[in-house]
């Protein structure tokens, strides 16, 4: 009698233990960042992670509209990124090179944690050859951190299932918490117009003390983010031809940065800043927001009002309406 194929999987556990092992591994680690800082959030985190079994239910509950669910980023460990030799496509067969972070207060650190903003040289691989990752892994290795984002590793990518899906767009939505939270890690090819290397750009430029000190494949985009500050966000992107690969990813990224640098105009310090666009980050609020009585702000109408005047921006997409949550 003929003995059944044996099952083979591409991770060193399968599913359901690697499933039990990442959320052991996340557990532990969140222990050690609040230790140097402390935070109220981790039971809420712990409780809604312990509650599943396997990704699949945990990713299908994440994303319940109106939930209240916490989000939580995919981190790739620092030992798995500087290990490996082209950037690894998401899987939910390489649960063993990641840790799960909560989008909450006190768990994303620029001491902890990169973001890697990056082109994609290629519409099947971001970096096909390894050479940025090369470069990446040379300068990142002089520094004391645990944990990287890279969108290729840590977001599901084609073919993506329905809860992948449903994940890959609150990743989306949820991106600029990431980079305001982060180190800030680029190596960039001869300038192209890439809208959302503008934006993750502006995003931590405008969000985050100290910025970016000025290098040539930084220096355009640099030079682009200070004119949109003097003729417009809309007529910089399209003076010098910004484009990006989907439509809905220009109606998502043209509000960010007309919001940002509209705040950056007014006389607004960094905190409320970072307040506000946290804010328009995880709250899907109808209508006004008030701050102090002194501004309001309707995102989904394109509104600030501030020193007796309003002041327009473009209305940020209603994510469930236009189908983008």
């Amino acid at each position: 009698m003929s003995q059944p194929a044996p099952i083979i999987y591409t991770c060193a556990l399968p599913p359901k233990l690697a499933w039990c092992s990442l959320v052991d591994r996340s557990i532990s680690a969140w222990d050690k960042i609040i230790a140097e800082h402390p935070t109220t959030s981790k039971e809420i985190a712990t409780q809604f992670i312990k509650r599943h079994t396997e990704l699949s239910s945990f990713l299908a509950e994440s994303n319940v509209p109106n939930s209240g669910n916490p989000m939580f980023w995919f981190f790739q460990l620092r030992k798995s990124f500087l290990a490996q030799s082209v950037l690894s496509k998401w899987s939910p067969d390489k649960l063993d090179d990641y840790i799960l972070l909560p989008a909450l207060p006190g768990f994303v650190w620029r001491a902890d944690c990169f973001f890697v903003s990056h082109y994609w040289r290629s519409p099947q691989h971001p970096d096909p050859d390894g050479k940025y990752l090369r470069l990446h892994q040379n300068d990142l290795r002089q520094y004391t951190w645990e944990y990287i984002w890279v969108d290729w590793t840590c977001m599901p990518q084609d073919p993506r299932s329905n809860v992948e899906q449903a994940y890959f767009r609150r990743c989306l939505r949820t991106v600029s918490g990431i980079i305001r939270n982060c180190a800030f890690a680029y190596f960039y090819p001869p300038f192209e117009a890439k809208l959302w290397i503008l934006y993750e750009i502006a995003e931590f430029v405008f969000t985050c003390d100290g910025g970016l000190s000025s290098t040539p494949d930084l220096q355009p985009f640099l030079e682009h983010i200070s004119e949109m500050q003097d003729i417009g966000v809309r007529e910089t992107l399209h003076k010098y031809k910004y484009r990006c690969g989907y439509d809905r990813d220009w109606n998502l990224l043209v509000p960010w940065l007309e919001l940002l640098v509209l705040m950056q105009k007014l006389p607004f310090d960094m905190d409320f800043i970072r307040k506000v666009m946290d804010d328009v980050t995880w709250f899907d609020v109808s209508g006004t927001q008030f701050y102090a009585d002194i501004v309001e702000i309707d995102r989904y109408q394109g509104l600030l009002r501030f020193g007796g005047k309003d002041w327009r921006f473009t209305p940020f997409p209603k994510w469930r309406h236009d189908n983008l949550a």
